[in-house]
């Protein structure tokens, strides 16, 4: 597509070839597409395998089924596999949306405004769901395994967009469907396959906004991102690199009749459709914010200062996080590192685009010191982004249609494969035989023993989750996470234990205390935070144990109740 001198587009219906050689002929804007002579998905589609082996493309309904349907079913079958385990922190936003379907208000505990979520949209989802009479398990697990298939399909569509499906079918898609941070946190009650549904989705509008000859008026990938903006607060960042890298200049880069060009983006980053782009998005994200300040009087929720003040040990925890999961994930990441060449050499503005994307999670994981949780629920962004890389590294290869390279690239995604595979296998039964029947026997022990023995009130405890939910008794998060005092003292995550935390512990005088002990005397607690607690001179004078959780190895969660507490004598 060439521009008049006054920079008008000259609409033409010229073959790809004729238009391949206008985009080669105009260099000042950039490489041309290697492809553009003769590009291998404009060939005459394969009708036999011998074509295929040739290098002819797929025709459409193969790509389809091979692209899309088979990794869809895979993925359903891996989520089905741990579909019986809820990750504890799933029921913090549980009740958080039980408490507002009630009507009492935004709340963990009830009259108390903390911010100890970070999943707006998805709670109000959940609250929804309750509201109509609907269980919050069962709907947060249908919304994700649902959001997951849909993120599926965002990551076949812009597969085929980034560089359009020949040969070889959509590799992302199986990527994603075969490993357990996507199958696996797409229900276990989170919000995150809802997330990464959203930003995949943002992301292909808004490079079917910016493609040659488009029409569309209305940027609705700002509004996409802005729901991503109240469901996680790291979405501004993935509109904000996209809209810097594929607009801030005077070219970019989009498609049209299955062909990459390079054009002039209309406006710019500063244009009229960039604006309203960013209209869109601030519209949903500034009324949130807004709602924020009047509702909980701060602008940032409480879960960010419980999980942050202390950056050394978050990059140290942060780095072995995202070390420990490249490890897992396997050498099959390696390859889009090949995707990042062709855009740097190339100028393509919308690989680099996708690269910049994947490099700002891992950068973001490092910062925030990783996650808690099994298997890497933070890499979660970060993978289709990955995979889409590494889907265009080995299609480039195979429709280069060397019979050395393809014999190379076939045997080493073999070897990753089988790699990928073994280890989401591992990781399904340590979830199902490890993680579940740990959080079944401590949580849902615990859980159990307060609704049989004691008598309603606040329980001070660090996994707030099911034991808040399924009790509804007050919480002392000894965490911080729902707790204004304790998320404030100096510590990071888990760490929050100077003179003010166990004086924040005897100034609420809570009737229990969860010790965690490794031993099943309740006399030796193993993790700091009960290490502190147990050891105060004012613990043992006030409370006194009253029940024991046993676990696996000896351990145990001990209730500890306050002596002038009423109820039943102690064991």
């Amino acid at each position: 597509m060439k521009r008049t001198p006054e920079g008008q587009e000259r609409d033409s219906d010229a073959d790809a070839e004729a238009e391949a050689e206008e985009a080669d002929a105009d260099d000042d804007r950039g490489e041309p597409d290697p492809d553009a002579a003769d590009p291998p998905w404009r060939r005459p589609p394969a009708e036999t395998l011998r074509d295929w082996l040739a290098g002819a493309p797929l025709p459409r309904p193969v790509h389809l089924v091979l692209g899309l349907v088979l990794p869809a079913v895979v993925l359903l079958v891996n989520a089905g596999r741990v579909l019986s385990f809820t990750i504890d922190d799933a029921y913090i936003s549980y009740r958080y949306a039980r408490n507002l379907a009630r009507g009492l208000g935004l709340v963990y505990n009830a009259g108390e405004r903390i911010e100890g979520y970070t999943n707006f949209l998805w709670t109000v989802i959940l609250a929804g769901a309750i509201k109509i009479g609907l269980d919050p398990d069962v709907t947060a697990k249908v919304l994700g395994a649902g959001s997951a298939l849909g993120a599926l399909v965002m990551m076949y569509r812009l597969s085929d967009r980034l560089r359009p499906l020949a040969a070889a079918p959509c590799l992302a898609t199986w990527l994603a469907a075969t490993t357990v941070v996507f199958s696996g946190y797409a229900v276990f009650g989170l919000e995150t396959a809802f997330f990464v549904f959203l930003l995949l989705a943002g992301t292909w509008l808004f490079l079917r906004e910016i493609e040659p000859g488009s029409t569309r008026a209305l940027p609705w990938s700002g509004l996409v991102f802005g729901l991503a903006g109240i469901t996680r607060p790291e979405a501004p960042a993935f509109v904000g690199l996209l809209m810097l890298v594929l607009l801030f200049g005077r070219e970019t880069f989009g498609t049209k009749n299955g062909l990459l060009h390079v054009l002039r983006a209309p406006g710019g980053f500063f244009g009229k459709q960039n604006l309203l782009r960013g209209a869109a998005f601030v519209l949903p994200v500034g009324a949130h914010l807004a709602f924020r300040r009047a509702y909980y009087g701060t602008f940032v929720p409480n879960t960010f200062s419980a999980k942050t003040g202390n950056w050394s040990a978050q990059l140290d925890g942060g780095s072995a996080y995202v070390r420990d999961y490249v490890f897992h994930a396997g050498p099959v990441l390696y390859l889009g590192i090949f995707a990042i060449a062709i855009g740097l050499v190339a100028r393509r503005r919308d690989l680099l685009a996708v690269s910049a994307i994947a490099l700002f999670v891992l950068g973001y994981v490092i910062a925030v010191g990783g996650d808690w949780m099994p298997f890497y629920r933070f890499m979660a962004p970060f993978e289709p982004f990955a995979f889409l890389l590494v889907c265009v590294s080995a299609r480039v290869i195979v429709d280069r249609r060397s019979q050395a390279a393809n014999v190379a690239l076939a045997a080493f995604l073999t070897v990753a494969f089988s790699l990928r595979i073994g280890n989401m296998h591992v990781a399904q039964r340590q979830i199902v035989e490890k993680e579940e029947r740990f959080w079944k026997m401590a949580a849902g022990g615990t859980t159990k023993w307060l609704l049989e023995n004691g008598q309603p009130g606040e329980i001070a405890i660090g996994d707030i989750g099911y034991v808040g939910y399924a009790t509804d008794y007050p919480i002392l998060d000894l965490l911080g996470l729902v707790d204004p005092v304790i998320s404030k003292l100096e510590g990071g995550y888990t760490r929050k234990l100077g003179p003010g935390f166990t004086d924040r512990l005897f100034d609420k005088r809570p009737p229990y205390v969860l010790i965690i002990s490794s031993n099943i005397d309740c006399k030796h607690p193993s993790v700091p935070g009960s290490q502190v607690i147990y050891r105060d001179r004012r613990f043992l004078p006030a409370y006194e144990i009253a029940g024991r959780v046993p676990l696996d190895a000896g351990f145990a969660w001990c209730i500890y109740r306050r002596k002038s507490t009423p109820g039943t004598r102690a064991p």
